[in-house]
């Protein structure tokens, strides 16, 4: 059977008044009539300061027949691998800053002169990806302590602004800083050793990384169902096949922005690795008020870079079973009331919300 992936609880039975938390992500059941696809398609791990707005950026290069092995959690420094993520030092943040910008402007003067190996850019690939921004905001910096010669690991987030789109694109990419001996910073791009890239795939899957990367992806992907740009909605996803563009031209058609995003990872399993549990609010052209909205997704990691896409496919019983058992849980029952609650106040508010909620509960019922 096949379920409807993203959707939102203004239009899900978590918001509709007293019934109970009831969400599907758009998979599929493994039955004997219906074939497990056998091209899912996954990202790909890029060069150093690709910076590509879909993936995580600077990830080295990788031998894509084979998996590397996570090092032992004691061979790696603690404040790598634990969830402590603190504010980069004043020059490592204008480093950073600085280079994001000069990206995005296509301006390869600047950014050569931030790195250390300007053999591995790409000119073509920054004129690719700086196509048609017009400005970088939002931008948020978190660092850990670096290993083998990298005095940092930065991860950022950001918003890009495209000229022909009025919507935002949210980013997230990774960056290593190496301090030289005059005290200067410059973003790493020599190619790491085996070691080093395992060390830092390991340590970003840390609970507080993740947690950037995944709610990058998911507010990426309701900026693209917003505007339905196939290309993005594309990247954001495990299996492109299974996107419902129709559905989703049709869900995201009164829907004017998200905001007031909170995320909670729970640990994933089989097909997936985690499960990530949204509220925002959506505002909707037919009212001044925000609606409430609950939902969660399948987070699947790419073996080989660590970047997330939401999981699209075929899922066990097991794994049907599991899910059902983590939505019905105190923590997530108590979230999915609170949202109800939330809404309860929010329909009070706004007669046109009101309205408008009303007409969805009675075209839900004469569908069903």
């Amino acid at each position: 059977m096949k379920f409807r992936r993203c959707m939102s609880a203004i239009y899900s039975s978590a918001l509709v008044l007293g019934l109970t938390f009831l969400f599907y992500p758009q998979t599929q059941h493994t039955t004997a009539a219906e074939p497990v696809p056998s091209d899912i398609v996954t990202s790909e791990a890029t060069l150093p300061a690709d910076n590509s707005p879909a993936d995580i950026s600077n990830v080295p290069i990788h031998n894509p027949d084979s998996t590397p092995d996570p090092l032992p959690e004691q061979t790696l420094p603690s404040l790598l691998t634990d969830d402590t993520l603190v504010a980069p030092l004043s020059g490592v943040a204008d480093l950073i800053s600085s280079f994001i910008n000069a990206y995005y402007a296509n301006d390869l003067e600047t950014v050569s002169a931030l790195v250390t190996d300007t053999s591995m850019l790409s000119a073509a690939l920054i004129e690719q990806k700086s196509a048609n921004v017009s400005k970088v905001e939002n931008l948020e910096l978190y660092s850990k302590p670096g290993i083998d010669g990298i005095f940092s690991v930065v991860y950022a987030t950001y918003s890009l602004y495209y000229s022909d789109t009025q919507t935002s694109v949210p980013q997230f990419s990774e960056y290593y800083v190496k301090r030289l001996a005059d005290g200067s910073y410059r973003i790493f791009t020599t190619p790491l050793s085996s070691d080093t890239q395992k060390a830092f795939l390991q340590a970003r899957k840390a609970d507080a990384v993740m947690k950037l990367a995944v709610s990058s992806l998911i507010r990426r992907y309701h900026s693209a169902c917003l505007t339905v740009n196939e290309p993005l909605l594309r990247e954001c996803v495990t299996a492109p096949e299974y996107l419902n563009l129709d559905y989703i031209a049709s869900r995201y058609s009164v829907t004017e922005s998200f905001s007031d995003y909170d995320f909670i990872l729970h640990p994933g399993i089989n097909e997936f690795d985690y499960i990530v549990f949204v509220t925002h609010k959506e505002k909707i052209v037919f009212s001044d008020t925000p609606a409430p909205c609950m939902e969660y997704y399948y987070i699947k990691l790419d073996p080989l870079s660590g970047t997330p896409s939401i999981y699209l496919g075929i899922t066990s019983l097991d794994t049907d079973a599991y899910c059902a058992a983590v939505t019905q849980s105190d923590a997530i029952q108590e979230l999915a009331e609170k949202t109800n609650n939330d809404m309860k106040e929010a329909l009070l508010a706004d007669d046109d919300l009101k309205d408008f909620y009303q007409l969805l509960v009675s075209n839900s019922s004469a569908d069903n």
